[in-house]
């Protein structure tokens, strides 16, 4: 059972301004959950309603969460209902410690590629985006400040899982950002629609790092000194342009590919 009060407190997640207050999150879903409990995030509490879940899912996520000493506890559907935010939901979520990676920790170690969103707006982009990087084994994403939230419910259901596999930053100031990563030696190379190469003919070198843009205004023109190179993906039809989530994930495939060639 859980008490109103509490049940108020775990609500207010659903709002940026107490997530940031309690260092918290809400998250929905089996797999996502499955995905919280197991990685190096402090997972507090495991909510679940039996009646939802097969017994098979129920146990294993339950016998999981004891490996870890997470609370479990049970609620009703009449709870489900006001904490889901999908429409099928299956009633099982977990209250999540955001966690804090450092930047000096992961600037400081050997990486070979990293990726780094100024100012994106649309919360499925993003976490389709940080889902990317999983996937190619990016180093590390950096989220610029005026980028949307890490931990918005949206983003964190569009990365799948993926915002417990590798080490993202927010709320990162690009222009202490850029000169830092020069100084490292790395190689930046923005996308943009209007970009001097196309993408696919470009020598990329290691350490890399792909900047993306805004969705409809691209990468602030005050960080276009510290670009190496901007690359563009060519356009054979009459498309006007191509998802930014999409754009990102053919550029980062073959960059990933020149490094393994």
């Amino acid at each position: 059972m859980i008490s109103k009060t509490r049940l108020k407190n775990i609500l207010a997640l659903k709002h940026k301004k107490f997530r940031n207050e309690q260092k918290l999150f809400l998250i929905e879903g089996y797999r996502l959950c499955q995905e919280a409990i197991r990685s190096d995030f402090s997972v507090e509490t495991l909510l679940i309603n039996s009646n939802i879940l097969s017994r098979q899912k129920l146990d294993e996520i339950i016998q999981l969460a004891k490996t870890k000493q997470v609370e479990v506890v049970e609620i009703q559907e009449t709870e489900v209902n006001r904490l889901a935010g999908t429409d099928n939901s299956q009633g099982i979520f977990c209250i999540v410690k955001q966690r804090e990676d450092r930047l000096e920790f992961i600037l400081n170690h050997t990486n070979r590629f990293l990726v780094i969103i100024d100012q994106g707006q649309d919360p499925g982009n993003v976490g389709t985006i940080i889902r990317t990087c999983d996937w190619f084994g990016i180093d590390g994403v950096f989220l610029s400040k005026g980028t949307v939230e890490l931990f918005n419910s949206k983003v964190v259901r569009s990365t799948v899982g993926s915002i417990f596999h590798i080490p993202i930053f927010e709320d990162v100031d690009l222009e202490l950002l850029f000169p830092r990563l020069k100084q490292l030696g790395y190689h930046l190379f923005a996308a943009d629609i209007n970009g001097e190469y196309l993408y696919h003919h470009v020598d990329y070198q290691i350490p890399m790092a792909l900047v993306i843009g805004n969705e409809n205004k691209g990468i602030s023109k005050n960080f276009a000194g510290y670009f190496d190179k901007t690359i563009k993906i060519p356009s054979y039809g009459k498309a006007e342009s191509l998802n930014m989530a999409l754009a990102a994930a053919i550029m980062m495939s073959r960059m990933v590919n020149s490094i393994k060639e």
